[in-house]
């Protein structure tokens, strides 16, 4: 099995077929469950397109993805150099209110913290942003694999 695989892209919007692309077969390559990695593609699509629109403001940038597992869990890291930003911090939006009343944005943000199993942020060393999405129970678990069947 693969450990995972990392590749830099310019912060493009025309680069998020690429990004998504990127996840998918990386994760295809670790035996993610099909059915399940649509939420992470959606989930990176979204935070991808966030970093590019507002991190750098349509300004040049990169962004580096990583695509990597953890036991049974699936593992997308999103680095930039934009200025920081912790989307875990971002308010909720209140999705009872009607769209009329509803603010404009925020819901990316929202989307990604109910797809993911978990959404973690930390500066870099380098003073970037790493924005971490966990998906659970998505790949077959390797333990299970090396062990004979009990029973």
């Amino acid at each position: 099995m693969t450990t995972g695989a990392a590749l830099a892209f310019s912060a493009e919007l025309k680069n998020l077929a690429a990004i998504r692309h990127f996840v998918q077969e990386t994760a295809a390559t670790l035996q993610a469950d099909p059915n399940a990695l649509h939420d992470v593609i959606l989930a990176v699509d979204e935070m991808a397109a966030n970093v590019m629109v507002h991190g750098y403001q349509g300004g040049p940038g990169t962004v580096e993805v990583e695509v990597r597992p953890e036991g049974s869990a699936l593992v997308v890291c999103l680095r930039d150099h934009a200025p920081p930003f912790d989307p875990t911090l971002h308010p909720m939006p209140d999705v009872t209110l009607p769209l009329d009343e509803r603010p404009v944005g925020g819901l990316g943000v929202y989307l990604t913290r109910m797809l993911m199993d978990e959404v973690t942020y930390r500066v870099t060393p380098q003073g970037g942003n790493e924005l971490t999405l966990v998906k659970k129970a998505i790949l077959p678990n390797t333990k299970e694999q090396t062990h004979e069947p009990h029973g």
